[in-house]
């Protein structure tokens, strides 16, 4: 077990990801560049009203909202986030410093609840899922986005390996994430009673100057005093990395970005579970695009 300062209590807000480092708007940016394409493919073929109230929970650095205030004109945006430092000058967007874990919304309020890169890293993830469904209309969709490093987990390199397991290690004990939890989200929302369940797969590699081998390259480096810190690496073995990565002959699948959706019926909800066997339930997408089940 990872030894941590009691005086800070763990999180993702408090973590080596929070928004207080100096690296953190431009680790954003990597990963809105890397994730964006494929938020925007999701939304693009959704069902929305005229005048759609969309909520983007967790909005980041807020790039998805500025698209989505410029792709729905006539839409009522809201964004929101812990910290809103960089949820600045987006036009047509309401920003909104909220605490998914503990701040509700109404009932019914939004045509589309999106949460992209979040639950994966709360421990009370399979709650905020249940709130999430009832903010949303009869007949609008909730929109899950998260990442995944089970590809990186298979890698037959054991150097990276290496550093992938002790990420997975220093996220895990000290924020409570867990990256394996949205390789399960199309069954999620199934059980919860939602409908016209669909997804999206794409696998991020790094080594190849990808925008995902961006995103990859930009959290390491942000982990890496706590790494150290935290005895899960050495300054060599992330030397070591760093070469590796430069090599023009190396090349990896590091993560998966995982979209899923699915709609409120339109006579409510039936079925919204509890689940109490989170991550026992295996799903194993398709690495090509899927749309609607």
């Amino acid at each position: 077990m990872i030894a941590t300062d009691p005086a800070t209590e763990p999180g993702y807000t408090s973590s080596y990801l929070g928004d207080q480092h100096a690296g953190q708007l431009a680790r954003l940016r990597t990963l809105e560049y890397a994730f964006d394409p494929l938020s925007q493919t999701v939304f693009e073929q959704l069902n929305l009203p005229g005048k759609p109230a969309i909520l983007d929970i967790g909005a980041g650095a807020g790039s998805l909202a500025g698209w989505l205030a410029w792709r729905y004109p006539d839409a009522t945006i809201t964004a929101t986030d812990i910290d809103t430092r960089f949820l600045t000058d987006i036009p047509n967007v309401q920003v909104r410093a909220h605490n998914v874990v503990t701040d509700d919304f109404p009932a019914a309020s939004f045509d589309v609840v999106h949460i992209r890169a979040l639950l994966c890293h709360l421990t009370e993830r399979e709650d905020v899922l249940n709130r999430a469904i009832t903010w949303v209309r009869p007949g609008g969709w909730l929109v899950i986005e998260d990442v995944s490093l089970q590809p990186s987990l298979r890698t037959t390199n054991p150097l990276f390996r290496k550093i992938a397991q002790a990420g997975i290690t220093l996220l895990e004990q000290t924020i409570g994430s867990d990256m394996l939890w949205a390789d399960t989200l199309p069954t999620r929302l199934r059980e919860r009673g939602l409908s016209n369940i669909g997804y999206h797969t794409l696998e991020g590699c790094i080594g190849d100057n990808s925008p995902a081998d961006a995103f990859w390259a930009a959290t390491t480096a942000q982990a890496g005093p706590a790494l150290l810190k935290c005895g899960l690496l050495s300054q060599n073995d992330l030397d070591s990395m760093a070469n590796l990565r430069a090599d023009p002959e190396f090349t990896d699948t590091a993560l998966t970005f995982i979209s899923t959706w699915g709609q409120v019926p339109e006579r409510g909800l039936k079925n919204i579970v509890q689940s109490s066997h989170s991550g026992s339930t295996a799903w194993s997408g398709a690495i090509a695009p899927k749309g609607i089940e």
